[in-house]
């Protein structure tokens, strides 16, 4: 009450955040409330698959039931303002239905679809059918360029991200690190007609949970109040510093450093 008031004027936005548990903490739920954390907001969090996984690749994902799954999201829907939404790995199409009423729970709020559909390993673990009915529920889709053409049908990243948009979503930012050369990765978003560029320097090594974390930051910083395009802007620096001072805890890819003191 007046206590609270008086205190925490300002409480951190709630970013409800719905994604696979990786036991390395390189991606995942782990990247989320990492990532969620460093931009001043709070991660509410809602598991959708365990998974058996290291650095190097994934050899199971095992779905919670998505009943539960709904029943967490109606107990936080109903005592939290949560201000954003971030999706990743959903792993299965029972658990897309239910995020679809997860959705009509907070209907008004920007939703991050982060479209996992392999591993860094390159091992599928989702499936293009089952994301579908999501896309027109989201705010931002943040596909990399073999995702976009997965989701699409289309081949270059400007018919994918009018394709993508031709499906309902608000804005698509398609991510280029997985097929970059020249030294330089080019992200870029498509948003009614319009197209905006960023380029970053490419980093050397591969990265566990880069594109995670890039979701999450981009669903914080809207929480926090960003328009889209800053929000963006803001995360993708923040995700390229964390992948700068990445570290290596294994034999195999390499672990953004998203919290640094």
């Amino acid at each position: 009450g007046i206590l609270h008031t008086m205190f925490h004027p300002n409480p951190k936005p709630v970013v409800l955040c719905i994604s696979g548990h990786d036991p390395c903490g390189g991606a995942g739920i782990q990247a989320d409330i990492e990532a969620v954390a460093a931009q001043g907001a709070h991660a509410a969090t809602l598991i959708t698959c365990l998974t058996v996984q290291d650095s190097s690749n994934v050899y199971e994902v095992l779905p919670v039931q998505p009943a539960i799954l709904l029943r967490q999201a109606t107990r936080i829907a109903k005592d939290y303002p949560v201000a954003a939404i971030k999706i990743g790995l959903i792993g299965s199409a029972e658990t897309a239905n239910a995020l679809q009423q997860i959705r009509q729970l907070l209907p008004d709020i920007p939703l991050v679809l982060d479209t996992v559909l392999a591993s860094g390993g390159g091992q599928g673990i989702g499936a293009a059918a089952y994301l579908e009915p999501l896309i027109p529920l989201s705010t931002l889709l943040t596909p990399n360029r073999r995702e976009a053409r997965e989701l699409s049908g289309g081949n270059t990243p400007d018919a994918c991200g009018a394709k993508l948009l031709q499906k309902g979503c608000g804005a698509v930012l398609i991510t280029g690190a997985d097929e970059s050369s020249h030294g330089q990765v080019t992200n870029t978003l498509y948003r009614n007609g319009e197209t905006r560029h960023w380029q970053w320097p490419k980093l050397p090594g591969d990265y566990h949970g880069s594109g995670c974390t890039l979701a999450a930051a981009i669903a914080a910083q809207l929480a926090l109040g960003e328009p889209l395009t800053e929000a963006i802007a803001r995360a993708q620096a923040y995700t390229w510093e964390s992948l700068q001072q990445g570290f290596r805890p294994g034999s195999g890819q390499f672990i953004p450093d998203r919290i640094r003191p």
